[in-house]
């Protein structure tokens, strides 16, 4: 049996010593969206928190998090937690006080980090920004590292996390991305990057094609879907959906699209041939669903599915990441190694 790390210790000894219901609520509705706390965990074991770490929270949500990161820093150690919302933050700084524990909650625009208290050991941002603030890497200490929600692609569901390390100049030295997300912290809007045809008849039944001005192919290739679909089961299953998911974003594909369907919501790839004709296909957690068993789209998709495969099937965390500055923020992206 492999022996637990100190690290993962002090996560479990935490989870041990705050209870979730108590910030949570016990019917896990006290607040919403509500972080499940094993992916908590998870982020807080990637973040390798150490007793006397002065550490900043972007996003107090349940306040559950920043209680167990208190535990874990201990007496010389500082937690401060920043919200938007007063409600959130006078919450939090209720339950704190009544079990004891010394993290400092404030209301303010978390996209300005929290200067008073920088520069920060670690920084935990649990929701997802418009684009990395250059802000938070200023605040951080060198060899300082930052967990955050990113978008690694203008597709709407191009979601992930972000682990960056910054060198002394306070420029990222390491980034590593992991699949999942948090919830947006500002309402998405839709990038000028990207085609978006909806079904009038169906509002929810929607293609977003990667490519400006694309408008009438990114109907053509709705239409495609909804009035030929082809489905078969589908060669991605269950979590891998996720990895295959960023791995094709990673790739880059000409076509790249994500489509909400009848059977599910999925990325794949569109195309119009030689004749105009329109196809579709997209990869499900469960299914393939293309325009017809022959479609170009899914002869495709399951060509890229198999190279997907023959790369061993590569996880998030194993796909080549960077941070890109863009006037005064850093955007995340992903590629194939």
């Amino acid at each position: 049996m492999t022996e637990a790390t100190p690290q993962q210790d002090a996560v479990a000894n935490a989870d041990r010593a705050v209870p979730v219901e108590t910030y949570h609520g016990a019917d896990g509705q006290a607040v919403r969206p509500c972080t499940p706390a094993a992916v908590t965990h998870r982020h807080l074991r990637m973040l390798d928190l150490r007793p006397g770490a002065n550490v900043l929270e972007i996003g107090t949500g349940s306040g559950y998090s920043a209680a167990l990161m208190d535990h874990i820093v201990g007496p010389q150690g500082q937690v401060t937690t920043v919200d938007i919302d007063s409600k959130l933050t006078e919450r939090a700084e209720k339950l704190y006080a009544e079990h004891g524990y010394s993290v400092r909650a404030v209301t303010a625009d978390g996209l300005l980090g929290y200067p008073a208290q920088a520069p920060y050991d670690r920084i935990l941002v649990g929701t997802t920004p418009p684009a990395i603030p250059d802000a938070w890497l200023q605040q951080l200490k060198p060899d300082g590292s930052l967990i955050s929600g990113v978008r690694i692609a203008d597709l709407p569901g191009a979601y992930a996390i972000a682990h960056v390390t910054v060198d002394e100049h306070h420029l990222p030295q390491q980034v590593v991305v992991h699949h999942g997300g948090y919830t947006p912290m500002v309402a998405p809007r839709p990038a000028p990057s990207v085609s978006r045809a909806v079904d009038p008849g169906r509002p929810e039944f929607e293609l977003i094609l990667l490519g400006a001005d694309q408008t009438r192919t990114a109907a053509a290739l709705l239409t495609a879907l909804r009035d030929r679909p082809h489905t078969i089961q589908g060669l991605v299953v269950g979590d891998d959906y996720f990895h295959f998911k960023n791995w094709l974003i990673a790739a880059g594909p000409q076509g790249l699209l994500e489509a909400v369907h009848d059977e599910g919501v999925g990325i794949g790839v569109g195309m119009r041939t030689a004749d105009g004709s329109a196809h579709a296909a997209i990869a499900t957690d469960e299914l393939i669903i293309a325009d017809a068993p022959d479609s170009p789209a899914l002869e495709r998709l399951q060509s890229l599915i198999g190279q997907w495969l023959d790369e061993g099937a590569l996880r998030t965390h194993e796909l080549g990441a960077k941070l890109s500055c863009d006037d005064g923020t850093w955007r995340a992206s992903v590629s194939r190694l």
